[in-house]
Parts: structure tokens; sequence; C-alpha cells
């Protein structure tokens, strides 16, 4: 008899949550996957049940409603007024129906005016032309390769940033690459730690003329979820930032990292209620990143490496508790800190550098006393990190 109950319960929650499922709205895909930031946009919600909409949900400030239309019982339009000063980068959304919330979407905002992709465009000899400083939307087919000139001068910073996996659809493994017109591979790029392996490039151009840039699958798969958005620009891009935090409130003077070589100093001021995992947008003359450098904002006094410091001897000095930055340079590096502690303290040292700064490092941390005692290591705590 209790076997029977039993099951007769566990068939009735199962039916439940069967027929909760079944109203429940789901959105498939926003066309475009993204926006314009000061601009009021029209974007398509398709999916299943959502032709009793009633609000979208969004979970930063920045995007309004304006409107809504509905298309038909599977999908329908909005109006949105994307605000000037809208943080960039991903954005969530979700679809409220009088019979449900759907289920949470990603989009994107931008700084750069929007371009549509327009097939064909996977002839390396005609291209789809676009200018510099502009963002195209498309999708990768199987077996898909699409292809865009742009024009430039001697000496104009060419950078392609797409945004491809951290858009949510599909595993969509993205490649880019810039060419010149003989077909010449300048600069590619695949998987990088920075952009949670989506991917960026960018090259000084050699001389006058057209630039290619090449989209496609890096193992030239693809289907029609796999969306993109390809920033095409001279806005700058990046690698790394030190110090790579603060504290609330502090102004902090960082030097930016870039890809091509290129270093630039910047004060920063952090917000006095920024999250401890901050994103810091890089913005120059030329413009300003697609996408952040993250940071951690914590109540700590910063350290910064001074060079040489590959050993002991001539540590960096911090206090502790303290915050510890530095670049490993090159193969070989070394970074050594040193902070002064007495007997009984207990310290929790954690490197933070894959998995909340997006750097490509695979830390190793060894703590030592002053004599080179061994005190503690590890290798890939949780991830990478350590």
């Amino acid at each position: 008899m209790k076997r029977l109950v039993f099951a007769s319960v566990t068939c009735a929650l199962m039916l439940c949550v069967v027929t909760a499922s079944a109203v429940q709205p789901a959105v498939s895909v926003i066309r475009p996957v993204g926006f314009q930031r000061g601009q009021q946009v029209e974007a398509t919600f398709s999916g299943a049940r959502l032709g009793d909409v009633e609000e979208l949900l969004f979970y930063q400030p920045g995007v309004a409603v304006a409107g809504i239309e509905k298309v038909n019982e599977n999908s329908f339009k909005a109006k949105l007024d994307v605000a000037a000063d809208c943080q960039l980068g991903l954005h969530a959304v979700r679809v409220r129906t009088a019979t449900g919330i759907s289920d949470l979407r990603l989009f994107t905002v931008g700084a750069l005016p929007e371009v549509e992709e327009t097939e064909p465009n996977n002839d390396f000899l005609s291209p789809q032309a676009v200018s510099l400083n502009s963002t195209v939307t498309g999708v990768v087919q199987n077996e898909d390769v699409d292809y865009f000139v742009v024009e430039a001068k001697q000496g104009d910073r060419i950078v392609a940033e797409l945004e491809g996996l951290r858009l949510g659809y599909t595993f969509f493994d993205p490649y880019v690459a810039i060419l010149n017109e003989d077909r010449f591979e300048l600069a590619r790029s695949d998987d990088a730690s920075l952009l949670w392996q989506d991917c960026y490039c960018a090259v000084e151009a050699p001389k006058d003329g057209k630039y290619i840039v090449q989209v496609r699958e890096s193992a030239y798969g693809g289907n029609g979820a796999s969306h993109y958005r390809l920033h095409v620009g001279t806005f700058p891009r990046p690698a790394a930032v030190i110090p790579a935090g603060g504290r609330p409130g502090e102004t902090v003077q960082v030097r930016w990292i870039g890809g091509m070589g290129n270093e630039w100093t910047e004060n920063v001021t952090l917000p006095t209620d920024a999250p401890t995992e901050y994103a810091l947008f890089a913005q120059t003359p030329q413009g300003i990143a697609p996408s952040p450098n993250m940071v951690r904002v914590i109540d700590l006094q910063n350290a910064v490496e001074a060079e040489p410091n590959n050993d002991r001897t001539v540590a960096t000095a911090a206090t502790a508790p303290g915050a510890m930055n530095g670049v490993i340079q090159e193969p070989d590096d070394v970074d050594y800190f040193k902070f002064t502690a007495t007997k009984g303290q207990v310290f929790d040292i954690r490197v933070y550098a894959r998995n909340t700064l997006r750097s490509p490092l695979d830390a190793v941390l060894y703590v030592q006393r002053a004599n080179g005692g061994n005190v503690g290591s590890n290798d890939d705590s949780a991830g990478p990190d350590s």
C-alpha cells in the first residue's frame, strides 16, 4: 500500500511538472541579437506560447519597452529604447506572459552602428563591404565562411572582436581573421580566454587599401543557431589591466596592456557601490571596447609588482591582508611578493586570474618563509587558478 501511495504521489508531481512546462512561454531567439545604444530598435522575439505577452523583464537598467505588437501565438515584436548610457556588453531578459515567465535569453548592447550580414558573402573575391567602426550581425551555417571588407589607411588600427558563444544559443566556437587583398593572413584568433572562448584580433594597416575580415566556425561547422556579432573598428581592445582592481571609491592609476604591444595609463575611479567583480571598459579617442576587462573591487590595499622581482631576495613589498598585482610577462617569469606576518595569523591566499579576470594564465602558487622553506603550495584549485 505504501508503495502504491508513493507511486501515485510521484506520478501526480510529474504530471504537474509536465502540465506547467506545457504552458510555460519559451524564447528560442531574439532578432537581432544585439542593439546599438542611444537608439530605438525593433526586436522580434520568437519561440513558443508568446501570444499573450505582457511584459519584458530586464536584469540591468538601460533598456525600456516602448511598445509590444503580437505577430502570432509564437512571436511578437517589441520596440525598445536603448539609453545612450546603457552599459555595453551582455544583457539578460525574460518574457512574462499571462501564463508564466520564459527562460532567460541574452542580447548585447554595442556602441557602433548596426549592419546585417547580407548573403551571399562567402566568396573571398566578393566580400560584403562594411564601414570601419560598425557592428555586423550574422549567422554561420554549416561550412559557412563569411567575408567582410573594410578600407583603411596606412597606420590605421583595425580591430575585430566577435560575440558568438557568449550569446548563449548553441556551442558555437567562432574564428576570426584579418587578411589583405592578396589573401595573406595578417592576424587571426580562436578561443580568447578574455572573451570566454570567443575571439578578437587586431592589426595596424601596413598600407592604404582594403582589408578582409573572415568569420567562420573553427572546425567549419555551424548551424542556424550560430549567431554572432562582429565589431570592426579602431576601438581599443586591451588584453589586460593592472592593477586589476582597487578599493570602492578609490581612484587608481591603471595600465592597459594591449594586444599589439601598445600600452597606456589612465586614472580610473571605482564606484563606491561597485560589485566585487566589476566590468571596466577601456576608452580612448578612437572608441570604446565592445566588452569589458573584469577587475576586483575590494577594500584591500594594492601592491603592484616592481620588476625585477623574480627572486625572493628582490620580492615586491606588500601588506597582508592586501591585494598583490602582477603580470607573468614571458616564459619562465616568476613573481615574488613579501609581507610580514606574526605567529598564529591565518591567511587565505588566492590567485584570481582565469576565473575572474579572464587571464590566459594557469597559475601556480607557492608560499615560502624568508629563508626559502616551503609553507604551502597549490595548482588548479577548483579550476586553473590557485
